[in-house]
Protein backbone atom coordinates (compact mmCIF):
# COMPACT_ATOMS: atom_id res chain seq x y z
CA UNK A 1 0.00 0.00 0.00
CA UNK A 2 1.34 3.42 -0.88
CA UNK A 3 1.82 6.02 1.81
CA UNK A 4 -0.72 8.72 2.53
CA UNK A 5 1.91 11.38 1.79
CA UNK A 6 1.19 10.85 -1.91
CA UNK A 7 -2.50 11.65 -1.54
CA UNK A 8 -2.11 15.42 -1.76
CA UNK A 9 0.02 15.11 -4.88
CA UNK A 10 -2.63 12.87 -6.39
CA UNK A 11 -5.32 15.40 -5.63
CA UNK A 12 -3.36 18.27 -7.11
CA UNK A 13 -2.49 16.45 -10.30
CA UNK A 14 -5.62 14.48 -10.97
CA UNK A 15 -8.72 16.08 -9.45
CA UNK A 16 -10.61 19.24 -10.22
CA UNK A 17 -10.29 21.85 -7.46
CA UNK A 18 -13.26 24.15 -7.11
CA UNK A 19 -13.51 27.16 -4.80
CA UNK A 20 -16.87 28.10 -3.36
CA UNK A 21 -17.25 30.90 -0.79
CA UNK A 22 -13.54 30.86 -0.14
CA UNK A 23 -13.50 27.14 0.66
CA UNK A 24 -11.60 24.82 -1.64
CA UNK A 25 -12.76 21.28 -2.17
CA UNK A 26 -12.05 18.52 -4.67
CA UNK A 27 -14.67 16.82 -6.77
CA UNK A 28 -14.44 13.39 -8.32
CA UNK A 29 -15.55 13.98 -11.91
CA UNK A 30 -15.69 10.45 -13.31
CA UNK A 31 -19.29 9.53 -14.04
CA UNK A 32 -18.49 5.81 -14.17
CA UNK A 33 -16.43 5.62 -10.97
CA UNK A 34 -18.42 3.95 -8.19
CA UNK A 35 -16.94 4.88 -4.79
CA UNK A 36 -19.29 2.51 -2.92
CA UNK A 37 -18.16 -0.43 -5.08
CA UNK A 38 -14.51 0.60 -4.77
CA UNK A 39 -14.74 0.82 -0.98
CA UNK A 40 -16.52 -2.53 -0.67
CA UNK A 41 -14.08 -4.27 -3.01
CA UNK A 42 -10.85 -2.85 -1.58
CA UNK A 43 -10.91 -2.66 2.22
CA UNK A 44 -7.14 -2.15 2.22
CA UNK A 45 -7.68 1.19 0.46
CA UNK A 46 -10.42 2.20 2.89
CA UNK A 47 -8.16 1.35 5.83
CA UNK A 48 -5.56 3.81 4.54
CA UNK A 49 -7.70 6.50 2.90
CA UNK A 50 -11.15 6.26 4.44
CA UNK A 51 -14.53 6.24 2.68
CA UNK A 52 -14.47 9.74 1.22
CA UNK A 53 -15.40 9.45 -2.50
CA UNK A 54 -12.75 11.97 -3.54
CA UNK A 55 -10.00 10.12 -1.69
CA UNK A 56 -11.11 6.84 -3.22
CA UNK A 57 -11.20 8.34 -6.71
CA UNK A 58 -7.77 9.85 -6.20
CA UNK A 59 -6.41 6.46 -5.18
CA UNK A 60 -7.95 4.84 -8.24
CA UNK A 61 -6.43 7.40 -10.61
CA UNK A 62 -3.05 7.50 -8.89
CA UNK A 63 -2.55 3.84 -8.01
CA UNK A 64 -5.63 1.69 -8.57
CA UNK A 65 -5.55 1.58 -12.37
CA UNK A 66 -1.92 0.44 -12.36
CA UNK A 67 -2.74 -2.12 -9.65
CA UNK A 68 -5.48 -3.58 -11.89
CA UNK A 69 -8.29 -2.54 -9.56
CA UNK A 70 -11.78 -2.01 -10.97
CA UNK A 71 -13.70 1.29 -10.88
CA UNK A 72 -17.18 -0.25 -10.92
CA UNK A 73 -19.06 -3.55 -10.86
CA UNK A 74 -19.53 -3.58 -14.62
CA UNK A 75 -15.80 -3.43 -15.25
CA UNK A 76 -15.15 -6.16 -12.65
CA UNK A 77 -17.81 -8.38 -14.19
CA UNK A 78 -16.47 -7.88 -17.70
CA UNK A 79 -12.98 -8.76 -16.54
CA UNK A 80 -14.18 -11.93 -14.81
CA UNK A 81 -15.86 -13.04 -18.03
CA UNK A 82 -12.59 -12.55 -19.87
CA UNK A 83 -10.47 -14.69 -17.57
CA UNK A 84 -10.43 -17.47 -20.18
CA UNK A 85 -9.60 -15.14 -23.05
CA UNK A 86 -6.47 -15.82 -25.07
CA UNK A 87 -5.19 -12.40 -23.95
CA UNK A 88 -5.01 -13.60 -20.35
CA UNK A 89 -2.08 -15.81 -19.28
CA UNK A 90 -3.12 -19.44 -18.93
CA UNK A 91 -0.92 -19.85 -15.86
CA UNK A 92 -2.32 -18.06 -12.83
CA UNK A 93 -3.76 -18.37 -9.33
CA UNK A 94 -7.57 -18.28 -9.19
CA UNK A 95 -9.31 -17.45 -5.90
CA UNK A 96 -13.06 -18.10 -5.94
CA UNK A 97 -14.50 -16.29 -2.91
CA UNK A 98 -18.06 -17.56 -3.31
CA UNK A 99 -16.92 -21.19 -3.31
CA UNK A 100 -13.89 -20.63 -1.05
CA UNK A 101 -11.55 -22.46 -3.40
CA UNK A 102 -8.10 -21.69 -4.77
CA UNK A 103 -6.81 -23.22 -8.00
CA UNK A 104 -3.40 -22.82 -9.56
CA UNK A 105 -3.63 -23.23 -13.32
CA UNK A 106 -0.70 -24.11 -15.55
CA UNK A 107 -1.45 -23.82 -19.27
CA UNK A 108 -5.14 -23.78 -18.40
CA UNK A 109 -5.05 -26.96 -16.32
CA UNK A 110 -5.47 -26.93 -12.53
CA UNK A 111 -2.41 -28.52 -10.93
CA UNK A 112 -3.16 -27.48 -7.36
CA UNK A 113 -6.57 -26.99 -5.74
CA UNK A 114 -7.57 -26.35 -2.17
CA UNK A 115 -10.28 -24.94 0.06
CA UNK A 116 -9.33 -21.57 1.53
CA UNK A 117 -10.51 -18.97 4.00
CA UNK A 118 -10.75 -15.41 2.68
CA UNK A 119 -11.54 -12.10 4.36
CA UNK A 120 -14.45 -11.53 6.71
CA UNK A 121 -16.68 -9.08 4.81
CA UNK A 122 -18.94 -8.43 7.81
CA UNK A 123 -16.00 -7.00 9.76
CA UNK A 124 -14.89 -4.87 6.80
CA UNK A 125 -11.98 -7.13 5.91
CA UNK A 126 -13.17 -8.66 2.64
CA UNK A 127 -10.48 -9.92 0.29
CA UNK A 128 -10.02 -7.42 -2.58
CA UNK A 129 -11.42 -8.61 -5.90
CA UNK A 130 -9.64 -8.05 -9.17
CA UNK A 131 -6.62 -9.07 -11.19
CA UNK A 132 -3.33 -8.74 -9.37
CA UNK A 133 0.23 -10.05 -9.57
CA UNK A 134 2.41 -11.59 -6.88
CA UNK A 135 4.98 -8.93 -6.04
CA UNK A 136 6.63 -10.47 -2.99
CA UNK A 137 7.66 -14.00 -1.97
CA UNK A 138 9.09 -14.48 1.52
CA UNK A 139 9.73 -17.91 3.06
CA UNK A 140 8.88 -16.70 6.55
CA UNK A 141 7.71 -13.51 8.26
CA UNK A 142 5.48 -12.03 10.93
CA UNK A 143 2.18 -10.54 9.83
CA UNK A 144 1.49 -7.65 12.17
CA UNK A 145 -1.71 -5.64 12.56
CA UNK A 146 -3.73 -3.75 15.16
CA UNK A 147 -4.87 -6.92 16.91
CA UNK A 148 -2.65 -9.66 15.50
CA UNK A 149 0.99 -10.70 15.29
CA UNK A 150 1.37 -14.12 13.67
CA UNK A 151 4.17 -16.02 11.99
CA UNK A 152 3.64 -17.54 8.54
CA UNK A 153 6.09 -19.81 6.75
CA UNK A 154 5.07 -18.86 3.22
CA UNK A 155 4.07 -15.31 2.26
CA UNK A 156 2.96 -14.39 -1.28
CA UNK A 157 1.71 -10.79 -1.40
CA UNK A 158 -0.37 -9.64 -4.36
CA UNK A 159 -1.80 -6.25 -3.30
CA UNK A 160 -1.26 -3.88 -0.40
CA UNK A 161 -0.95 -5.94 2.77
CA UNK A 162 -2.95 -8.80 1.29
CA UNK A 163 -1.46 -12.09 0.18
CA UNK A 164 -1.68 -15.87 0.11
CA UNK A 165 -0.15 -17.64 3.08
CA UNK A 166 -0.26 -20.68 5.33
CA UNK A 167 -2.51 -20.57 8.39
CA UNK A 168 -1.36 -23.25 10.81
CA UNK A 169 -3.74 -21.96 13.48
CA UNK A 170 -6.78 -23.03 11.43
CA UNK A 171 -8.30 -26.50 11.61
CA UNK A 172 -10.99 -25.86 8.99
CA UNK A 173 -10.97 -24.34 5.51
CA UNK A 174 -13.66 -23.74 2.90
CA UNK A 175 -17.40 -23.68 3.38
CA UNK A 176 -18.77 -20.66 5.25
CA UNK A 177 -15.86 -20.24 7.67
CA UNK A 178 -15.01 -16.89 6.11
CA UNK A 179 -18.44 -15.48 7.01
CA UNK A 180 -17.87 -15.75 10.76
CA UNK A 181 -14.16 -16.46 11.21
CA UNK A 182 -12.61 -15.01 8.09
CA UNK A 183 -9.18 -13.50 7.66
CA UNK A 184 -8.23 -9.83 7.78
CA UNK A 185 -8.22 -9.86 3.98
CA UNK A 186 -5.58 -12.44 3.11
CA UNK A 187 -6.18 -15.81 1.48
CA UNK A 188 -5.53 -18.43 4.17
CA UNK A 189 -4.21 -21.78 2.94
CA UNK A 190 -3.52 -25.14 4.60
CA UNK A 191 0.18 -25.46 5.38
CA UNK A 192 0.94 -28.16 2.80
CA UNK A 193 -0.89 -26.23 0.08
CA UNK A 194 0.93 -22.99 0.89
CA UNK A 195 4.27 -24.81 0.71
CA UNK A 196 3.38 -26.34 -2.64
CA UNK A 197 2.03 -23.11 -4.11
CA UNK A 198 5.07 -21.15 -2.96
CA UNK A 199 7.32 -23.52 -4.92
CA UNK A 200 5.16 -23.22 -8.03
CA UNK A 201 4.55 -19.47 -8.37
CA UNK A 202 6.97 -16.65 -9.08
CA UNK A 203 6.99 -12.89 -8.58
CA UNK A 204 4.80 -11.70 -11.44
CA UNK A 205 2.38 -14.63 -11.39
CA UNK A 206 -1.17 -13.40 -11.97
CA UNK A 207 -3.73 -13.74 -9.16
CA UNK A 208 -7.40 -13.49 -10.13
CA UNK A 209 -9.78 -12.93 -7.19
CA UNK A 210 -13.50 -13.04 -7.90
Amino acid sequence: MYGKKYLCKGFAALLLVVSVMGISYVRANASDFDPAFYAASYPDVVAAYGNDPNALYSHYLTFGKNEHRFKNAEEASANAQNVDNSDVPSTYVDVDIANQVMNYYVDGVSVLSSPVVTGNVKSGNGTPKGVFFIDTKIPGKYLVGPTWNVWVNRWMRFTGNVGLHDSSWRSEFGGDVYTHNGSHGCVNLPTDVANALYDLVSVGTMVVVH
